[in-house]
């Protein structure tokens, strides 16, 4: 036992309890580097976008918006070995939530996101926002009209104008939605 150990001294087990394996997650590391793969991957994919769409003929090159989401998920990645730390009492809920099965309603809200990302060709972006913002909702729960509403009428069409107006992206009409920009 170290208590017992008188070669062994107070300072001493501190150092053995804030080890280097203690300080990172070794299934997040293993995860994280999974990501990074990942995101190498598709970073480099976005140097042989060789013209600009339609979407992005504006303002910025066609990478850009990708690199961004890209570089988004490395920072957050690299923060994942960390998470355990920030928890605290909860580091072992970590690992036991790991254990049970995803949830159904994740599922659904994957499926619906995938159902919407293919029909944007028919409603155009902002009809897919829309979907999407009408959608989400319901399928986890709300049904207050009075937060659903304002959200619906206010949420797109502010998206829209910062897209559109500020920063000149054109937002694609599709063949039954509305073109907004260019």
């Amino acid at each position: 036992m170290v208590g017992n150990d008188p070669a062994v001294g107070p300072e001493d087990e501190g150092r053995k309890a804030t080890s280097a394996a203690s300080f990172v997650h070794r299934t997040d590391i293993w995860l994280t580097l999974l990501i990074l793969a990942i995101c190498g991957w598709l970073y480099y994919v976005t140097t042989s976008f060789d013209t600009v769409s339609a979407l992005l003929t504006q303002n910025i090159g066609p990478e850009w918006f990708p690199r961004l989401l890209i570089w988004s998920i490395v920072i957050l990645s690299l923060l994942l070995p960390f998470e355990h730390l920030a928890r605290g009492a909860q580091t072992k809920s970590i690992d036991k939530d790991r254990g049970s099965r995803i949830k159904p309603i994740s599922l659904l809200t994957a499926l619906l996101m995938l159902v919407v990302v293919g029909t944007v060709y028919l409603f155009g972006t902002l009809g897919a926002m829309i979907v999407v913002c009408i959608g989400l909702p319901l399928l986890w729960g709300e049904r207050r009209a009075k937060v659903l509403v304002p959200y619906v009428l206010i949420f797109p069409p502010a998206v829209a104008l910062l897209f559109t107006k500020v920063l000149k992206v054109y937002f694609e009409p599709g063949v039954w939605g509305v073109g907004i920009g260019g």
